[in-house]
């Protein structure tokens, strides 16, 4: 078949070449909205009278690792907390939206250890507002978890322990292929569904001239 039978064929079933290309530009489109808006924040747990970029006082250290661990217990209502997923950010364990709070492990697989006051906030979603939107709601929660704890103890407004966030913004960062991945990936699907127009087209060309009445 030479190029001038094949665009013949092309322009007499150009139906099947726009819905092909269609259908070309619908699985593009699909393939470039997936992607997602990763954010992360520490929250530090600090003693009356210190900041939670200073070192942390070793004698008040196990006591704000322990008011930590309690607030993470009540982040999760005292369940056991997912740490399969701990060493990598939530996109790379396969999470396209949902959020974690954690306690940062300083051990190995086999034994944790957590000599910090600080819980680690992150969430994924497919928005950078949904993403920041809930980090800022997981950090209002554990305010005020941090707060109703210490004011139904009684404890003295001088001697409540405080959170800090660190950074004290909220940003998120897009989680996904490049513009270069993209327009290659374009330039790919282009390319594979003239193809597959052309087959399909010369196919039922063929079978519409053999169904002809002679």
């Amino acid at each position: 078949m030479t190029t001038r039978n094949l665009l013949q064929i092309l322009a007499r079933r150009w139906y099947v070449v726009m819905v092909v290309l269609i259908a070309t530009g619908l699985l593009y489109a699909t393939l470039a909205r997936h992607g997602s808006y990763y954010s992360e924040v520490q929250v530090v747990f600090v003693a009356p009278g210190d900041v939670a970029l200073a070192p942390f006082n070793d004698q008040r250290r196990v006591t704000l690792v322990s008011f930590a661990s309690a607030i993470e217990s009540e982040i999760h209502n005292g369940r056991p907390t997912n740490r399969l997923a701990e060493g990598a950010p939530l996109f790379g364990a396969g999470v396209d939206q949902g959020y974690q709070v954690l306690m940062p492990n300083r051990g190995g697989q086999w034994q944790y250890s957590f000599p910090d006051p600080v819980l680690t906030v992150r969430a994924v979603g497919p928005d950078p507002q949904w993403a920041t939107a809930t980090v800022d709601g997981l950090v209002t929660h554990i305010t005020a978890l941090v707060a109703q704890r210490q004011q139904s103890n009684g404890v003295p407004v001088v001697d409540t322990i405080h959170i800090e966030q660190v950074p004290n913004e909220t940003t998120a960062n897009y989680v996904g292929s490049s513009t270069d991945a993209r327009a290659r990936a374009l330039v790919s699907l282009i390319l594979v569904g003239l193809a597959v127009a052309a087959f399909l087209a010369v196919t039922i060309d063929r079978i519409s001239q053999k169904v002809q009445p002679k």
